[in-house]
């Protein structure tokens, strides 16, 4: 994960750039690694309404090919050792299924998942800059994300069939990527916000995340779920589980910055969301853009606040206007990041406002941290000194 941050609009848009979330890998490998085996015990799973499995007469030639094929590959996995070695076999199973017709795959695919067979690669959940994987960690893991990417509607049925069972946290996070993309309804959104609930509510998976387990935080992201802003908020105070409590930080954060309004309010309006993480909810605040006026109001309430400590306000006044930004690979997002131009409008109108507050007499016990926020704003933007006569 890279932090973005710069001293102005200019530079700060010059070191924008793209990283993986690998904060959050490392964080993953340093808390209980888990053995390769640990979840890929072999299910059965009933054939799905779309298999041709005992459904609808016998698997053509091509399919019957891909699942022996499968079987090989499967074999193979089991007796590697390392990492270069699944990935190469992953790359040669690639290259075979691409040479396949598309519907013949779908359905071997969906067979060979149901027969509840799996195989570890060696390898990480690592996503890509589309949100397919570059990597996955299992067999199956590898054929539900190739069964998004080559028939989501197929890949969104399945999904529902993962998602009715709760096997491997890495399969689930695939499901709810390829759910989504197929169900962009508000039906769809109802129902990812339910598996989610469902999933990060798994004690088990929670103490332990899989990398499949942290990226699927983003799912939040991509509903713009506010009702799980309470929950995220409370997974940023766990000390003990730093994994989650970055991933649940990132989605809040960028939350925050698809929602403003509805995000910062809640945040605003239950102060204990954020209890022991002061300094984390300044910088929150400090994204608020006070063009638009309902974060305006929710941001002058905040700085308003008696409650609000004097370290929480030295916090927020060092990092006003806040732009920093964490960019990354997702499942389903893209993350935004404004312009040069965006920036500079924004931090013109910020500078604008914080010296009319100088000149408020409600902002009075503010005025250092007022001071504070100017003077870093007129490094941002030249314009001439409109402070009010002392």
């Amino acid at each position: 994960m890279k932090l973005l941050s710069s001293q102005n609009s200019r530079a700060r848009m010059a070191m924008l750039g793209f990283a993986v979330l690998g904060l959050l890998i490392l964080l993953y490998r340093l808390n209980q690694p888990r053995g390769p085996s640990e979840s890929l015990q072999p299910t059965a799973l009933p054939p799905t309404n779309q298999t041709k499995l005992n459904a609808s007469g016998p698997p053509s030639p091509a399919e019957t090919n891909l699942l022996q094929h499968l079987k090989s590959k499967a074999g193979e996995l089991k007796a590697i050792k390392g990492s270069e070695a699944g990935r190469q076999t992953l790359a040669e199973l690639r290259r075979y299924v691409s040479s396949v017709p598309p519907e013949s795959v779908a359905t071997a695919i969906r067979n060979w998942l149901d027969t509840g067979e799996d195989a570890a690669t060696q390898l990480e959940f690592k996503v890509g800059r589309d949100g397919s994987l570059k990597e996955a960690p299992s067999l199956r893991v590898f054929l539900l994300d190739y069964l998004t990417q080559i028939d989501p509607g197929a890949a969104s049925s399945y999904a529902e069939k993962i998602l009715g069972t709760m096997n491997s946290p890495d399969e689930w996070a695939i499901s709810l990527r390829a759910y989504g993309l197929a169900n962009p309804t508000p039906e769809g959104r109802a129902f990812l916000h339910l598996k989610l609930s469902e999933m990060i509510g798994n004690e088990a998976w929670r103490n332990d995340p899989s990398v499949g387990f942290l990226e699927a935080f983003d799912v939040i992201v991509y509903t713009r779920d506010g009702e799980m802003t309470p929950q995220l908020a409370q997974f940023v105070q766990q000390k003990e589980n730093r994994a989650v409590a970055h991933a649940a930080y990132l989605a809040l954060d960028r939350l925050i910055q698809a929602e403003p309004a509805e995000t910062l309010g809640q945040l605003q309006a239950r102060p204990e969301f954020m209890e022991g993480r002061e300094g984390t909810r300044a910088d929150f605040f400090a994204r608020a853009d006070v063009r638009d006026a309902k974060q305006r109001t929710i941001l002058e309430n905040y700085l308003l606040d008696p409650l609000r400590s004097t370290a929480e306000l030295q916090k927020f006044a060092a990092t006003y206007p806040n732009a920093n930004y964490m960019v990354s690979y997702n499942l389903l997002t893209q993350t935004a990041t404004p312009s040069g131009a965006e920036l500079a409008a924004r931090d013109r109108e910020a500078l604008r406002v914080v010296q009319e507050w100088l000149g408020d007499a409600r902002f009075a016990r503010l005025g250092q941290h007022l001071q504070t926020m100017k003077s870093r704003l007129q490094q941002f933007v030249k314009l001439p000194d409109q402070s009010p006569p002392p």
